[in-house]
């Protein structure tokens, strides 16, 4: 074969190896403080992601600011986002029922959950509850109990009209330090990470039952009738109706960000 030819090949192979490589650095590559909207191997089945994916800020709907009674601003670990210090007087609590519906709408098997936050040692803490009027026990439930140390789901199933729980052991200092936790729901299974540990799964004891009783109402940092009382920091609450298998912030060790990437997730 002639050596122009052959030169020729190794050039184009070049060529194409390089392109490749930027268009997976663009891809990959999203150093954005410490959010990312979607990391991890893609779960949906759908053929129009962008339309079926939804995330709401909880935060953002309920409006959290300084000016309002028992909030002051709080130093969080993620650059550039407002983070809130929440004393017991702070009462806004409930998103606006008109907005259940929608979310309500465009959850099926899956499910996200995406909390930065810091909470008093020794205290039990709702972080999101999904309840309906004139029951006591909710329909869906994530409390933060720092009093065993555990973080809890509660969850129904499509197979009874149960009450179920799945419940994960939090390291020591996680809760009453800031601490990223993101809870993810697929179908019959649960995972967990918290800051950069390993994650935890269990196996639902049915397939999630995510279809929102109509009336239903959603409460952040505490139940119906002032109980169990988030009483601390929090700098994200995010609802997000896809699943996620990897977590969505960075790791110190986390090659593919580089390795001068360095999350300030404790303190």
């Amino acid at each position: 074969m002639p050596s122009g030819v052959t030169s020729s090949r190794h050039h184009g192979s070049a060529l194409v190896a390089l392109w490749f490589g930027v268009i997976l650095c663009s891809v990959t590559f999203n150093p954005v403080g410490a959010w990312i909207p979607f990391f991890g191997e893609e779960t949906h089945k759908h053929l129009n992601l962008e339309s079926h994916h939804r995330e709401w800020d909880i935060l953002d709907l309920l409006s959290i600011n300084g000016s309002q009674t028992g909030v002051s601003a709080a130093r969080g670990p993620i650059p550039d986002t407002p983070a809130w210090r929440l004393r017991a007087v702070y009462d806004n609590i409930q998103l606006d029922p008109s907005l259940v519906p929608k979310i309500a709408s465009t959850l099926h098997d899956e499910l996200t959950l995406y909390f930065v936050y810091k909470q008093h040692k020794k205290t039990l803490g709702s972080l999101i509850s999904i309840n309906m009027p004139g029951k006591i026990k909710p329909w869906f439930q994530v409390i933060s109990n720092l009093k065993t140390q555990r973080l809890n789901v509660f969850y129904h199933i499509k197979e009874d009209s149960k009450t179920h729980q799945a419940s994960f052991q939090m390291p020591d200092k996680v809760g009453w330090t800031w601490t990223r936790i993101l809870v993810s729901v697929n179908q019959t299974q649960v995972r967990f990470w918290v800051n950069c540990a390993d994650y935890d799964k269990q196996k639902l004891a049915g397939h999630i039952d995510l279809q929102i009783p109509e009336g239903s109402l959603i409460y952040f940092r505490q139940e119906p009738g002032l109980k169990n009382k988030l009483i601390g920091s929090i700098q994200m609450a995010k609802l997000m109706n896809y699943s996620v298998n990897d977590r969505v912030w960075k790791c110190s060790y986390d090659s593919q960000f580089g390795p001068g990437w360095r999350p300030p997730l404790l303190g």
